[in-house]
């Protein structure tokens, strides 16, 4: 980030400890230190954010070109959405007959034996 070399940091470090004296110098370089280290942390945390949405933004503009290429538009595909089966009527869908007839003689209080000997 900043290119210091070992002079000049030897020479930052003399005039801190003339101008603070060698009672603050240590709190001093902890504090510039903590402040160095957040600024850092949150430079690093936003480019990161940034890197990932263009992702996000380069992904959905190739998302949409080859959904124009394709010919369709946000509208036909809630269309077809909505056309779906749930997953209730698509589970209800795959059931063989005879669990379904189990089933909804279950729903109506009444057993598969029941159905088969009415007068027992």
């Amino acid at each position: 980030m900043f290119d210091i070399g070992f002079s000049e940091l030897a020479l930052i470090s003399i005039i801190g400890l003339v101008v603070l004296g060698p009672e603050r110098l240590p709190k001093a370089a902890r504090t510039v230190g903590y402040w160095v280290g957040r600024a850092r942390s949150t430079f690093n945390h936003l480019r990161n954010e940034l890197e990932r949405e263009a992702l996000n933004q380069d992904m959905r503009e190739r998302m949409e070109k080859q959904m124009r290429e394709m010919g369709l538009d946000e509208d036909s595909i809630r269309e077809a959405r909505d056309s779906l089966l749930s997953p209730d009527e698509v589970a209800r869908a795959r059931r063989r007959p005879e669990t379904l007839d189990q089933h909804d003689n279950q729903d109506n209080g009444q057993t598969p034996e029941a159905e088969k000997k009415p007068n027992e």
